[in-house]
């Protein structure tokens, strides 16, 4: 199971504890729930974020091998 499946499934039952802590009257518990839903957004649009970036990258190894640079050789600078 990936990372990313990981945080959507761990998101999911936040929602579901956050419903069932309001149904309860448990205010204070929803809200730490809906804290805790938040970050896992966050670690969300992070994973997407890095997966985007590591597609780019790939796009773009994928032009230079095309153009015939030996990728191995490009150093990474900065």
């Amino acid at each position: 199971m990936t990372t990313e499946t990981k945080e959507k499934r761990c998101a999911h039952s936040f929602i579901y504890r956050m419903e069932e802590c309001l149904i309860k009257g448990e205010l204070e518990e929803a809200e730490r729930t809906a804290f805790d839903f938040l970050k896992s957004i966050r670690e969300l649009k992070k994973l997407q974020k890095a997966k985007e970036n590591r597609e780019q990258l790939e796009r773009v190894i994928q032009r230079l091998q095309e153009q015939g640079v030996l990728v191995e050789r490009v150093a990474k600078i900065g």
